[in-house]
């Protein structure tokens, strides 16, 4: 028989971090499951794992966040996912931008539009 091999356990502040994107989205996921049709799962996400989730963010957040210390922890992560998310969105309009000129270039750049001046 193969041994298995163990995954790593993840610390508790991984597992505080997934759960709070996944609180952040359940909006997102709700309102994507609706558009696709899929009434009763956006049901399901919207009032049962949705409270779930947000309890368990709650309690983590107790527990993670108690003191002193805490609060600057609290603090300096909130700071660091701020800039992460402000670092993640500037790659993704520069990844939009580049694909929007590549389409420009494909089409021959347009006459006499913004662009070459001559």
């Amino acid at each position: 028989m193969a041994e298995k091999k163990k995954k790593p356990k993840r610390s508790a502040a991984d597992m505080h971090r997934t759960v709070q994107d996944q609180v952040q989205a359940i909006p997102f996921a709700v309102q994507h499951l609706e558009k696709e049709g899929k009434k009763t799962q956006a049901f399901i996400v919207k009032y049962l794992t949705g409270p779930v989730l947000r309890v368990v963010n709650k309690l983590m957040s107790r527990s993670r966040y108690k003191g002193p210390e805490g609060a600057k922890l609290k603090q300096s992560e909130h700071m660091k996912r701020h800039l992460e998310q402000r670092q993640k969105a500037m790659e993704y309009m520069q990844g939009e931008m580049k694909k929007a000129q590549k389409r420009q270039q494909k089409r021959g750049g347009g006459a006499g539009g913004p662009g070459k001046a001559r």
